[in-house]
């Protein structure tokens, strides 16, 4: 009789990832965000991801801020590109806010609270379990190997 082993991996990330929900063109989206939030993102060299349910490596717009003080990173991406998006669920998604620090001394509540009380941004999302979000750990994988082809 063929004895089963079932493998559990513990997701591990230096991320936490937001979702963004708004109309507004990227450029202008940066602007309100670094307001509310009192950082400085600023555009960089569109980043080259592989989208959900694709072999194909697109190019997506890409923003990035690093608070020296608190040694935290901040990325801002858009979630679609034409009819290729990275992360599938929550349906409409437009951006990610993704933070990435070894040990986080920022709240992650005060920030949705300020990106939510943005009239631009219809509401904002913390993917507090982002082993449940699908497509999430290929696109962090990607990201983290994007980022070290281009440091920022």
């Amino acid at each position: 009789m063929t004895k089963k082993i079932k493998l559990e991996v513990k997701y591990e990330s230096d991320f936490e990832v937001l979702g963004l929900f708004s109309s507004l063109s990227d450029y202008r989206l940066c602007w309100f965000i670094n307001n509310s939030l009192g950082i400085n993102l600023s555009r960089k060299t569109d980043i080259t991801l592989t989208p959900f349910k694709s072999d194909k490596l697109e190019s997506f717009s890409f923003f990035n801020y690093g608070d020296n003080e608190l040694m935290v990173n901040y990325y801002l991406l858009n979630n679609r590109k034409g009819q290729n998006i990275l992360l599938p669920e929550p349906k409409k998604l437009d951006y990610l806010l993704l933070l990435k620090a070894k040990d986080f001394r920022i709240d992650i509540n005060e920030i949705v609270t300020k990106l939510r009380g943005v009239s631009q941004i219809a509401t904002a999302v913390w993917f507090k379990q982002p082993e449940e979000v699908k497509n999430l750990d290929r696109l962090l994988y990607d990201l983290e190997m994007a980022l070290v082809e281009k440091p920022s």
